[in-house]
């Protein structure tokens, strides 16, 4: 008997997640299976990760180069003059003691080369840079001439014999998620759990019971839908049963509206993949992107790619070592090249289902997700991590990636059998800023 069944069943009977490990047995024995989920792209490119609590953590770096927006400025009162610019408090880390410049910085703002000659950083929140302009020609301007501007601080100067300048600021940036409990479960009564499924593997007999399958992709698509049209809110609680917490995952498209960026269109050509690679180019994306497309929309990128850009040289190296092309077919992806990247491109069934997604007038077909495909180092040198990743609760005890059981009328008293799915699983997403939502 599968082990993750808990004896009432005779022999030979076949759970869904029984052959988890092995999908091309799966795609034989369950007609309805189908691994062309974020779940189980993750999961079979092992892009899973334990995590011990309910909220995992992550840090990462944010910019090498620091930058902020000018609050105000005095007036320069001429050509050549220094004037003292405040930052806003959103420019400032640290509740509001550290920014990212720094005395003798040179700096960008409007358009105008300056070097920093001074810094206040006395008023948390209110940090004040003087800034005197570089070419005696220059001018910045009236009082608060500059309020709005972005000041950006890109080198440093300083004169010969001079000691060092103060520290370089970079800190990095707390993200976090939770992990979900899914449930499901299918009760089968006396007489239709004796209906079943018999076939056989390698010569052994084997069976499961109808409705289990539905069940088993139930579950899936839950943890799918979620994955997708989560948001993360604030914390609920179960009144039915002790005010327990009930937490939900960040999913994809809410991580990339908070922290991502968003390309839109009217009818998608080469324009719009032109700005998206500008956009991954500008966010140091890295070479290869996941690109998960609802149907209309993957009709309009084949419109644009096909036949028309040169496929030579493409990276499949996100999908392991050994034939990792042959592994992206297998994953259903269309690759193309486009500049310097590669694109593993898919139109996948959850952006297109009716009646989630795929009622009429959804967004979902229309809409696209551009995920970079990496690993990248944590900052506290805790090893490295992927750029998405599903996370599952598991200690000494317990492994709640997918558990599966069933009880049945010795244990119930009822003449039935139960099915019961539970996982409590999460999704994690880093280096979001390189990522992109193409709608509509």
């Amino acid at each position: 008997m599968p082990a993750s069944v808990e004896g009432v069943l005779t022999n030979g009977y076949l759970a869904p997640n029984t052959f988890i490990h092995k999908r091309d047995i799966m795609k034989k024995v369950f007609p309805r299976y189908r691994e062309d989920t974020l779940f189980d792209f993750l999961f079979y490119t092992d892009r899973k990760e334990v995590t011990d609590n309910t909220r995992f953590n992550w840090f990462e770096w944010d910019y090498l180069y620091g930058y902020g927006t000018v609050d105000s400025n005095t007036a320069s009162g001429g050509a050549g003059n220094a004037v003292d610019i405040t930052l806003t408090a959103g420019s400032h880390q640290e509740s509001g003691t550290k920014s990212a410049g720094k005395k003798w910085d040179s700096v960008i703002v409007n358009g105008i080369r300056g070097w920093v000659t001074a810094v206040d950083k006395g008023t948390d929140d209110a940090h004040v840079y003087t800034v005197a302009p570089v070419r005696s020609t220059d001018d910045f301007g009236g009082l608060d001439a500059l309020a709005g501007d972005i000041i950006t601080f890109y080198s440093n100067a300083k004169s010969d014999g001079s000691g060092q300048p103060e520290s370089m600021v970079r800190k990095p940036t707390l993200y976090y998620n939770y992990t979900q409990i899914f449930a499901t479960q299918y009760e089968a009564y006396g007489s239709e759990s004796t209906n079943k499924i018999e076939f056989e593997i390698k010569g052994k007999p084997y069976y499961y019971l109808q409705g289990v399958e539905d069940a088993a992709l139930k579950h899936k698509m839950d943890i799918q839908f979620a994955f997708l049209l989560n948001v993360l809110g604030d914390e609920l609680v179960d009144a039915e049963n002790g005010d327990e917490p009930v937490y939900h995952t960040r999913g994809m498209e809410d991580y990339i509206d908070n922290f991502g960026n968003t390309e839109t269109y009217t009818t998608f050509d080469f324009t719009d993949l032109t700005n998206i690679e500008k956009t991954l180019s500008r966010e140091r994306a890295p070479m290869e992107m996941m690109m998960i497309n609802g149907i209309n929309l993957d009709i309009d990128i084949d419109a644009v790619v096909k036949g028309k850009l040169d496929n030579n040289g493409m990276n499949y190296s996100a999908f392991g070592s050994g034939n990792a092309q042959q592994r992206a077919v297998d994953f259903g992806f269309d690759s193309f090249r486009f500049s310097r990247r590669t694109y593993h491109k898919k139109s996948v069934d959850y952006l297109n289902y009716l009646p989630v997604t795929g009622f009429s007038g959804s967004p979902y077909p229309d809409m696209g997700f551009v995920i970079p495909l990496d690993r990248i180092k944590k900052p506290k040198g805790e090893g490295e991590m992927d750029t998405i990743a599903l996370k599952y609760k598991q200690n000494d005890r317990m492994n709640r990636f997918i558990k599966h059981w069933t009880r049945d009328v010795t244990i119930t008293n009822k003449d039935a059998i139960e099915f019961n799915h539970l996982s409590e699983v999460g999704l994690q997403m880093a280096c979001v800023n390189q990522a992109i939502k193409i709608a509509k």
